[in-house]
């Protein structure tokens, strides 16, 4: 990988659904060859405290349930330059960890080359 650390915050309602979700992921970074040497911290929050996360994380993956929420909480996100995404429905409802994991790495490398 092209870094050293990719730290992931999954925004939802409540945080719970998401946990699912942060456990699946962890998994398959831990099981990941090309992510070993690689500082990987994933976790998940409501939406209404993200102010009290954004700062230690790298970018922001919201829940499909809030995507509504998407144009203010890019607003907060593109001030303090950490990228955002709305999490694939498919993606999300399938707990497919893998695909999720693969769109915050592309996300990470797609804001380094903008720096």
């Amino acid at each position: 990988m092209n870094f050293d650390k990719l730290h992931i915050l999954l925004v939802c309602n409540l945080g719970a659904s998401t946990g699912v979700i942060v456990t699946k992921m962890k998994e398959i970074a831990e099981n990941s060859e090309k992510l070993k040497h690689v500082d990987i911290k994933i976790e998940a929050h409501p939406a209404g405290d993200i102010l009290e996360y954004i700062d230690d994380f790298d970018l922001v993956m919201l829940g499909p349930q809030i995507k509504h929420r998407f144009k203010d909480l890019e607003k907060l996100c593109l001030e303090r330059k950490k990228p955002i995404t709305v999490i694939d429905t498919k993606d999300y409802g399938s707990v497919n960890g893998g695909n999720i994991l693969k769109t915050a790495i592309l996300l990470k490398l797609e804001s380094m080359e903008g720096k």
